[in-house]
């Protein structure tokens, strides 16, 4: 799995290379703008004659952008150089990187942002622009000046390539302040970077490319943050042929209420197409007449006066936890007081791995939390989108999406458990190592697809891999299923198109 640092992580990698190495900051420039050619070759095809246009700031960043155009030169290109900033507050390396192309002829100028008519005119007969303005160092405020050029790049239409980190994204959370260099491809120096893949700085940083720049592998050693590809399903257990339906794990799916039939009947089916042997369905005995007869075992439940799952329940929620291997508890469960204090005494009761989504979640109340051992809060992962995390923490969705990073670390590390944030991407963490999910679509943004992928965590549980596991695999085939339904549209995509692609992802 690739290795996702955030910019301060990356400067400091920089660091150790400088310290432990003895390499110098202009070999890493020279590195940097070597590995960006090549890119650029690869990407867009021969550079002969093209004319290229970098916009460059006055850091290192820029400092690359100038090593581009000298070795777009050499390979007979037409490269422009854009200075924008001030050139007293350039570092040391772009300064000589800049001497170099004036001692070479390159046409160098110094951008005047208060005439962008003169620097659009100039700009639109570029084939290609390298955006090399700020990089990884990027967090404040681009300032008017500046927004109205990228706004004006962004307008021009012409190819764009950004060099680390898309100007004006924050390379840490992936926030935008107003605007931001809408690029069609990123060139992440050495590591992805953070803001690369959280939104909304996955949408202006377009195709992300990594490369290399010749760090040793120890370097990242200490960083735990990965992003989840196609090698996650490696992860899947082996399924031995003389197994039976006991051989991959009985889960239980506890929820339903009068008004959400349709959300644990979505998490059986999932649990079935995640490889799971068996799924026992566990809902208000009132709604089980609005059940079909199919493959789901569906137990009926004694229920309040309101239709609920309450305190009543637990005599046969008890029971039917026995001799199962995993449990999925929210589902269309509902919010009544007496539901609530059902999934606690529920949580008390067993000490597998669980699966806490949608309703059960407001079950975690600080005082309950603590009145757990942490190796039985261990054993659960939980799945809230922003708005039930924003509960957890008592804050708002808005905030939990500025940080979606440092939220769920923080708050896996806290209670000791495994957390899903889902959204784009979604997050994995048990509060040491972190996943960002590169799989699925603006598809699953509808009703029910978090139950399915409650369920098909449940499964995984159940067929033996640990709750961080399960939610890598369960996330990313989630994802990818998605992807696959997205293939003959994306828009209109609902719940149940999943479940027969997750067979295909799976198997």
């Amino acid at each position: 799995m690739q290795v996702v640092v955030t910019g301060q992580e990356m400067q400091l990698i920089e660091g150790q290379a400088r310290e432990r190495l003895g390499v110098s900051p202009l070999l890493l420039m020279e590195n940097a703008g070597s590995r960006i050619v090549e890119v650029l070759k690869q990407e867009y095809g021969p550079v002969q004659n093209k004319r290229i246009h970098i916009l460059a700031g006055m850091g290192n960043n820029g400092g690359d952008g100038l090593v581009v155009a000298r070795q777009l030169l050499l390979l007979g290109a037409r490269p422009k150089v854009y200075l924008v900033g001030n050139l007293q507050k350039s570092s040391p390396e772009h300064k000589v990187n800049l001497e170099i192309l004036r001692k070479l002829g390159i046409d160098v100028i110094h951008a005047e942002l208060g005439q962008l008519a003169k620097l659009k005119f100039s700009l639109n007969l570029a084939d290609l622009i390298v955006d090399a303005l700020f990089g990884t160092g990027f967090k404040a405020n681009l300032g008017p000046e500046l927004a109205a050029l990228i706004n004006l790049v962004n307008d021009l239409g012409q190819p764009l390539v950004a060099v680390d980190v898309p100007s004006g994204v924050n390379a840490c959370t992936g926030q935008v302040e107003h605007t931001a260099c809408r690029a069609d491809l990123t060139i992440n120096l050495g590591f992805l970077k953070t803001g690369c893949l959280l939104h909304p700085g996955q949408a202006y940083a377009g195709k992300n490319i990594v490369v290399d720049l010749g760090f040793p592998l120890d370097f990242s050693s200490n960083i735990h943050r990965y992003l989840l590809g196609q090698e996650t399903l490696d992860l899947l257990p082996p399924r031995v042929p003389w197994g039976h339906k006991g051989t991959f794990g009985h889960t239980l799916v506890v929820g339903g209420s009068q008004v959400y039939v349709g959300a644990p009947a979505l998490s059986g089916y999932a649990v079935l197409r995640g490889g799971g042997g068996m799924t026992t369905v566990a809902v208000p005995q009132g709604i089980v007449p609005r059940f079909q007869a199919d493959e789901l075992i569906v137990s009926p439940i004694a229920d309040n006066s309101e239709g609920n799952l309450g305190v009543n329940s637990l005599p046969q929620l008890v029971k039917l936890l026995e001799h199962k291997d995993a449990l999925v508890v929210g589902p269309g469960l509902g919010s009544h007081p007496e539901t609530i204090s059902m999934v606690q005494e529920l949580l008390r009761r067993w000490s597998g791995p669980t699966v806490l989504d949608a309703d059960a979640l407001k079950a975690l109340t600080e005082e309950f939390l603590n009145s757990l051992p942490d190796s039985q809060r261990r054993q659960w992962i939980i799945t809230p989108h922003p708005g039930e995390m924003a509960r957890l923490i008592r804050s708002d969705a808005s905030r939990v999406n500025a940080n979606r990073l440092a939220v769920a670390v923080d708050f896996a590390k806290k209670w000791g458990l495994n957390v899903v944030l889902k959204g784009a991407p979604s997050i994995i963490t048990d509060g040491e190592k972190t996943y960002i999910n590169s799989t699925g679509n603006h598809g699953l943004a509808t009703a029910g697809t978090g139950d399915v992928l409650a369920g098909l965590i449940g499964a995984l549980l159940a067929q033996g891999l640990q709750p961080l596991e399960a939610g890598c695999v369960g996330v990313y085939a989630h994802g990818a299923a998605a992807d696959l339904v997205a293939r003959q549209g994306a828009r209109g995509l609902i719940a149940s198109d999943l479940l027969n692609k997750l067979r295909e992802i799976l198997s």
